[in-house]
């Protein structure tokens, strides 16, 4: 392509200036000017025929050649009729004989590649090539990272958390039981898990399915915990999706739906058989019943997903609760080779269960015993052994993480309790006598045997309307909320209509400032609710909760809970108390009860409280006593004034409790549970982590690439920013709408203030912010000066970015390894590679750097060739040596899961196999990656 000296009709012709108006057409020609028609864009132009800052655009033979229709023509030969161009060869579709007219070339037409570009004039500001750079850099560090899925997961950055998730998220097609106590983050586990193995390439596709009640729960977390939006199928929307005859599940990457329903509907779980997931999640898995030859239908449902599915995560808090065959049945889901027999499970959990008290003395720095030593011999090699009563405390750890290893279930099951976690707040429970209104007391006595009546009152018929006159609840809750004045209140009640009226109650009455969240609101309400609650100033004092509480948000920032009224499930009272109760919490949780005297809330609250403790600690134990207790327990509520009766019920649930919970803790596997709490062996990543955050070099670097792009950074407070888009904005950036967005680059900021958007390396918005930058044209050439005065003036430089690629299956994991890679080279005007760092580079105006491009376009075009030969010896070294990271990064890896599998059956061959077949497949690909040139960027020197 070259310019042309002279200016015919019909002629195609780029703007030098105005790179973006594409592809024009010369439409009139007058004596001294010309006009210029840009179809892409329907504007026009008028240039002064001598000076006219315009490219001529010629093809040459090889050239391809896109139609304004849109088919490719590959040019076999040109022709000139008239100064104008014909173009003759074949289409690349149909390989049909085609010619096209210069007239009809594609008009949104642009220059692609940097060396042609910058010979014909089609050039940027310098800062461009810079911005091109850096940008490619961080994006080759970022997919190289260790740390990629976790720096822009708005979590608290809990050790066993993180633990679990890059033990787990760092294999090929996880298969495991995530079982933590209630309040320990299962959800978040298994959110760092997809975020992981989706940044890597293991996984592209994910199903979760989860109990109908918790689908909108996960929707959120997905989006608000690492930004993954998962798209809710239920049978609405596959009806509606059916109707283009195609497999609806096949039309997302990412679903969630209930376990109901894919129960209830063969016709769509089928579909989902078949739409070949890389990963599936079901939550609250202890709901899945099996015994021997009887499996429920639930059971059987994820079964047939799970056999189909390369991985699977179950999660469940309580992995023993429908008893020890259904624990083993969950696990038969996992690996149903392994765990094919139960009699065969229960005698392998034995050794474990001796090998985990064995090493009891271990953990707590006392010596091991004769009989420790013997339990622990059959897991350990004898030389590891040998007075290992007198090692140092390195040996002793070696011992344990080998032991961890050969778990006989530790691959398969990661369990955490609250008695091996720390960073829980303690609980204080005030509780608040009042007497009962008349008005309840003859609705109960009418109806004495409805619980509901007897525990909500308020919701009866009746009074549904009026109650909030009488009851003494709406005063003293008043009264209390002005005694904590200053701090945030969060309040839970059974009903939505009990919220609302509360609410309105409190406005009339007292004037203070409050906000609802239940079920009728939809996810833009709920989260416009919340976040009034979290402004710490002008926002509500308090948030009146309906039974569906807060979905598991993050209301940490609070340290006051008002109970108006009990749930008479213990899980339900754990969840309402687990809004508050979390690690990272700050402050004691204070739960404020009120209750009528010698009534059923009375009963129900010394239930709690004095037979299960359920108000001041956890009680893992409380659903399998109100399954014990549940008749008594229902009689005394119909029954509140017989006393001797609740004090049996009382004594009798205690008793209970304290068997149970003294089972529970004979029976924890302290082996599987340091496994799973990774103690000392997280500390190095979570450092890791800390380091990468405390780094301003995130911030700095899109605060000048938002400007670059068209976005207005605006100071919000010391924390937060104001993100709006300009009319100069390149193109619209997805995420971000007309009326921008409050963002944070710290993650304190954003685990308080759930409306504020955090932004990290691994989120979508910088991503797409880089992305949007390195597949346009600009930078992709500029020319600039600058002043050395150690160098003569017209001394120049070319600056040549190349990138190293290839391409792979995703599961390959290439970008672990080799993601696109920049290799940067500069040549001076010698023609010589030298190693130049050059910093405030002046722009050129468009006539001179058009002098200069004509006046140096040989010496370019050899610049052009040494800087390729110089970029393919770097190259190679490149390769080698990314190659030989990768040998020896997986080598290990094989070789131990090889070792692991000769103790540890729970090593699949699968696993190996896969591994063996990644090292070997990314060699050949990894070797055969090819270089191109990205940018180019002539410097000339101008001391003056």
């Amino acid at each position: 392509m070259a310019k042309q000296q002279y200016f015919a009709l019909g002629q195609r012709w780029l703007s030098d200036t105005e790179t973006d108006l594409g592809l024009g057409t010369i439409v009139l020609i007058e004596s001294r000017t010309l006009t210029m028609l840009f179809p892409a864009t329907g504007e026009s132009r008028v240039y002064a025929a001598q000076t006219a800052p315009l490219t001529r655009i010629e093809f040459a033979i090889g050239d391809s050649v896109k139609s304004h229709e849109g088919w490719e023509l590959l040019v076999e030969q040109v022709q000139e009729k008239d100064n104008q161009l014909t173009y003759i060869g074949h289409r690349i579709d149909t390989n049909e004989a085609a010619i096209l007219k210069e007239t009809f070339i594609d008009h949104h037409f642009q220059l692609n590649q940097p060396e042609q570009r910058l010979l014909n004039g089609q050039y940027d500001d310098p800062k461009w090539f810079d911005l091109r750079q850096q940008c490619l850099s961080h994006q080759f560090e970022h997919s190289t990272s260790p740390l990629l899925g976790f720096v822009g997961a708005r979590v608290d950055l809990i050790p066993h958390q993180l633990h679990i998730a890059s033990e787990v998220g760092s294999r090929h097609a996880p298969r495991v039981l995530l079982a933590d106590e209630v309040g320990l983050g299962k959800t978040i586990e298994a959110a760092l898990i997809i975020h992981q193995q989706l940044l890597t390439a293991r996984a592209q596709r994910v199903l979760i399915v989860v109990p109908s009640s918790l689908v909108h729960q996960w929707l959120v977390e997905m989006l608000r915990r690492v930004n993954l939006a998962f798209s809710v199928f239920d049978e609405e929307r596959c009806e509606a999706m059916s109707e283009d005859a195609g497999n609806p599940f096949e039309a997302e990457q990412l679903i969630i739906c209930s376990l109901d329903f894919l129960t209830h509907n063969s016709r769509y779980y089928q579909q989902a058989m078949e739409a070949e997931w890389d990963l599936m999640v079901v939550d609250e898995a202890h709901h899945l019943i099996w015994s021997q030859g009887q499996p429920s239908q639930q059971y059987q449902v994820i079964e047939g997903l799970a056999n189909v599915t390369k991985g699977v995560l179950l999660l469940t808090a309580t992995p023993d609760q429908l008893g020890h065959e259904s624990h083993f049945a969950r696990l038969r889901l996992l690996d149903p080779a392994r765990f094919h027999d139960y009699h065969s499970f229960v005698n392998e959990e034995k050794q474990y269960s001796q090998l985990a008290t064995a090493i009891g003395p271990l953990l707590s720095g006392a010596k091991l015993s004769d009989h420790n030593i013997q339990a622990i011999s059959q897991f350990a090699a004898p030389d590891m052994l040998k007075d290992i009563n007198a090692s140092d405390s390195h040996t002793k750890t070696k011992l344990l993480h080998t032991l961890l290893d050969q778990h006989g279930t530790g691959r398969l099951l990661f369990r955490n309790s609250r008695a091996g976690v720390s960073g829980f707040p303690k609980r204080k429970l005030y509780v608040y006598s009042l007497i009962q209104p008349i008005e309840y007391s003859l609705l109960q006595s009418e109806d004495p045997n409805n619980l509901q009546v007897q525990l909500t009152p308020e919701r009866h018929p009746d009074v549904v309307n009026t109650w909030f006159n009488f009851d003494p609840r709406v005063e003293w809750f008043i009264t209390q909320l002005k005694s904590l004045k200053g701090e945030k209140v969060l309040t839970i009640c059974a009903n939505a209509s009990t919220a609302l009226q509360l609410s309105e109650a409190l406005r009339v009455k007292a004037g203070t400032r409050s906000t609802v969240f239940h079920e009728g609101m939809d996810i833009v309400e709920r989260d416009r609710a919340a976040n009034y609650f979290a402004q710490s100033e002008d926002g509500a004092q308090v948030l009146i909760c309906s039974e569906i509480g807060s979905e598991g948000r993050n209301f940490q920032f609070a340290h006051h809970l008002i109970l108006f009224d009990l749930p008479l499930v213990p899980d339900l009272l754990e969840q309402r108390i687990g809004r508050l109760d979390r690690i990272g919490q700050n402050h004691d949780v204070c739960i404020h009860v009120p209750y009528f005297d010698m009534s059923a809330q009375q009963v129900l609250l010394d239930w709690y409280h004095q037979g299960l403790g359920a108000f001041e600690h956890t009680c893992p134990t409380g659903m399998t006593v109100y399954e014990e207790t549940q008749e008594m327990l229902h009689e005394c509520i119909q029954d509140p004034r017989n006393i001797p009766k609740s004090e049996q019920l009382i004594n009798q649930t205690a008793s209970l409790h304290r068997e149970l919970k003294l089972k529970l803790e004979q029976g924890r596997d302290k082996l599987l549970e340091l496994n799973s709490s990774g103690q000392g062996r997280i500390d190095v990543f979570l450092e890791q982590i800390l380091h990468a955050e405390q780094s301003p070099q995130l911030e700095l670097f899109m605060t000048r690439l938002f400007d670059a792009i068209g976005l207005l950074q605006e100071d919000h407070d010391e924390s937060c920013y104001l993100l709006r888009p300009t009319e100069t904005m390149i193109s619209p950036l997805p995420g971000l709408d007309e009326e921008g967005m409050t963002i944070t680059y710290e993650r304190t900021t954003a685990t308080l203030l759930e409306h504020v958007t955090f932004l990290s390396w691994d989120h979508p918005m910088i991503q797409h912010a880089m992305d949007m930058l390195t597949t346009d044209v600009i930078g992709k050439s500029s020319i600039a000066f600058c002043r050395d005065k150690s160098k003569p003036a017209g001394a120049y430089w070319l600056e040549c970015l190349f990138v190293l690629s290839a391409k792979a299956a995703h599961g390959l994991q290439l970008s672990r390894f080799l993601p696109p890679t920049p290799v940067k080279i500069c040549i001076d005007s010698n023609s010589q590679s030298i190693d130049k760092h050059f910093i405030q580079l002046e722009p050129v105006l468009p006539k001179m750097g058009n002098q200069l491009i004509n006046a140096l376009k040989t010496q370019i075009e050899k610049c052009l060739h040494n800087a390729h030969q110089e970029a393919e010896q770097k190259a190679e070294l490149v390769k080698n040596k990314r190659i030989s990271q990768m040998q020896a990064l997986l080598g290990g890896e094989l070789a131990r899961l090889q070792s692991l599998q000769k103790v540890n059956p729970a090593i699949r061959d699968e696993e190996i196999e896969h591994v063996a077949n990644q090292i070997n497949s990314l060699k050949t690909i990894m070797g055969e990656a090819r270089l191109n040139l990205e940018a180019v960027r002539l410097i000339v020197n101008n001391p003056q």
